[in-house]
């Protein structure tokens, strides 16, 4: 699911160790190889780091909402921030849908939602204000983005996607 803010793991999500399969807690792996190392993140599914401030952002249920459409239940995803990165998570922003893929790029918080009926990409500030949307797609859902700190690659349909933060489009 990720790289550790210093690069020298791997994020991945695991129900290892778990009681339950599906219940995803978050371990590393060296990049250079090695056993996996379990997190103290609590349940999650992502995990995303500031590079500007101290903070984390995590998914809890944030799997793919496209498969399950506008769910809205106790099992929709979450996003928790850490935002001294002192262990101390609470919800980033509260949606009536399911949230999934935060990444922090600079002073924005984007991620996946549903919440207005159909899968697309937005982003509110650490303090989960100023909410935006960011793509317009109503055939289908935005699915799997994914960043490297500037730009977001995702799919929706069978088309591959890019978005730009600073320009604020998608091509």
């Amino acid at each position: 699911v990720g790289w550790s803010f210093d690069g020298k793991n791997v994020f991945a999500a695991s129900d290892w160790r778990q009681p339950f399969g599906g219940m995803m807690h978050l371990v590393t792996i060296p990049r250079i190889g090695g056993s996996p190392q379990a997190q103290n993140y609590g349940p999650a599914r992502a995990i995303s780091f500031s590079t500007d401030l101290p903070g984390t952002v995590i998914g809890r249920n944030s799997g793919d909402p496209s498969r399950w459409k506008r769910y809205r239940g106790g099992t929709a995803g979450t996003l928790w921030i850490d935002r001294g990165n002192n262990g101390n998570f609470s919800p980033l922003i509260r949606l009536k849908g399911n949230l999934a893929s935060p990444m922090w790029i600079g002073k924005r918080i984007y991620f996946l939602s549903d919440h207005e009926g159909h899968g697309n990409l937005y982003s509110c500030t650490p303090t989960g204000r100023a909410l935006v949307r960011h793509t317009e797609h109503k055939e289908f859902y935005v699915r799997f983005p994914r960043t490297d700190g500037r730009l977001i690659v995702y799919h929706a349909g069978a088309d591959i996607h890019v978005f730009d933060p600073a320009q604020n489009t998608s091509r």
